[in-house]
């Protein structure tokens, strides 16, 4: 389950996504450089596919297991980020092409957000979608897409094997849910006027309290001046019922999701900040986004949260995943926790902004990304006993929230586990 946002701007666009999916799934911040295909098989998460000449360089967040990415943005400018949506189509569990897969293999080919939309639909009348997307549970579903770009933006909604498109003028987002009727910019074919209303599944889609979530992004994005502090703000949004029960029992009902008993956490968020001159990707390279900094990042520097190797980008994560749980266990005071992280966040946005407007250099972008980088690891360290108390001593567990207590104490197992089953080895 996830949530994605899109707003224009005098000189370009806000992109904003979390990434909604079990807990313990570490989301990894890789790089990928432009290179040339020696393979003709493009090996997805479950099927080959045949490949293209060249490849864009991209920056993707990826779960831990899989090869397609929940959001990410290419050489070319072009940004995506997709959603399970709950169907009345058969055949989801076929192992074909992930929503993810789709969302990477456009990423890779696309030079423009219009040429995305062509691939991703192209791919889905070929090769289908289908196969588990979960963790450590099967769980199947579509997939919608948000993907932007210099040329505009776009929403893309499946259902099997038929699509609509809908182009965004100024604002837009979606959810877990199925939500265009129309009128449509293009579709797979006749008859699919009311896409949303007769394709739909109302049961899941009612549990994820998608339509909730959704309401409440497209308020955020209505507010005049919604720039990036604004995004971070949506993206980090609790529905005031939610507050009380965030650690303890969680809910499926604010942008920012905490695990419950039905429910996913989101464990992993991104925004870019797109810019006709240098353009600004905050990654938190960490779940939770309430409890978790933005760091700015700058397109090919492979500085945390960004890497290279996915082990790399593993342990970054899970060292900031024992922070979140040591929190959740009262082994960090909460309030001082936050007020630093707000004074380190307005810090960051404040120094990106100035050096946009200056026009700095690639050079100075690099270096600015590697001083955040070495700012937010400062503020994670100082909370090094809280966070080893709970890496290491399972004695602690108890005092952790029941809900947490079980996943804790197998984080980090099997995370680049292929196959179900293995991945749930032992657990």
């Amino acid at each position: 389950m996830c949530d994605t946002l899109y707003k224009k701007t005098a000189d370009g666009f806000l992109f904003g996504k979390n990434s909604d999916r079990s807990p313990n799934e570490p989301n990894l911040v890789l790089f990928h450089s432009a290179g040339i295909e020696s393979d003709p098989v493009r090996r997805c998460t479950y099927i080959g596919i045949d490949s293209v000449a060249a490849r864009h360089g991209v920056a993707i967040v990826r779960p831990s297991w899989m090869w397609g990415a929940e959001m990410g943005v290419n050489d070319a400018g072009v940004v995506i980020g997709n959603e399970a949506v709950f169907t009345r189509s058969k055949g989801k569990k076929t192992e074909r092409l992930t929503g993810m897969d789709l969302l990477r293999l456009a990423l890779e080919r696309a030079a423009s957000a219009a040429d995305a939309v062509r691939i991703v639909t192209a791919l889905l009348d070929r090769y289908g979608q289908g196969g588990n997307c979960g963790f450590d549970k099967p769980f199947y579903y579509d997939n919608s897409f948000l993907i932007a770009g210099s040329d505009g933006a776009f929403i893309l909604e499946t259902c099997g094997s038929g699509w609509i498109v809908k182009d965004v003028s100024d604002a837009g987002n979606i959810s877990n849910m199925l939500s265009q009727d129309g009128p449509y910019l293009m579709t797979s074919g006749p008859g699919l006027e009311c896409f949303a209303r007769k394709n739909r599944e109302p049961v899941f889609t009612f549990f994820a309290k998608a339509k909730g979530r959704s309401c409440q992004a497209a308020d955020a994005l209505g507010k005049p001046g919604f720039g990036v502090l604004e995004m971070m703000a949506a993206l980090r949004s609790h529905v005031p019922s939610d507050t009380s029960i965030l650690f303890e029992k969680g809910s499926v009902g604010s942008l920012c999701m905490h695990k419950s008993a039905l429910g996913d956490h989101t464990t992993g968020s991104m925004i870019h900040v797109a810019r006709k001159t240098a353009s600004t990707t905050w990654i938190t390279g960490s779940s939770t986004p309430c409890l978790s900094l933005y760091k700015p990042t700058y397109f090919g520097n492979a500085i945390p949260p960004v890497f290279l190797a996915a082990d790399e980008s593993l342990t970054y994560w899970l060292d900031r995943e024992y922070l979140v749980r040591a929190i959740y266990a009262g082994f960090v005071d909460p309030a001082g926790y936050r007020h630093e992280l707000a004074e380190i966040q307005n810090s960051f946005v404040d120094g990106d902004e100035r050096l946009i407007a200056r026009k700095a250099t690639a050079a100075e972008l690099k270096a600015f990304q590697k001083a955040c980088s070495d700012r937010e690891q400062a503020f994670v360290e100082s909370r090094r006993e809280a966070i080893d108390k709970i890496a290491e001593n399972p004695l602690v567990l108890p005092d952790l929230p029941p809900l947490w207590r079980r996943k804790t104490a197998v984080l980090g197992d099997n995370v680049f586990a292929h196959s179900l089953s293995a991945r749930i080895q032992g657990k």
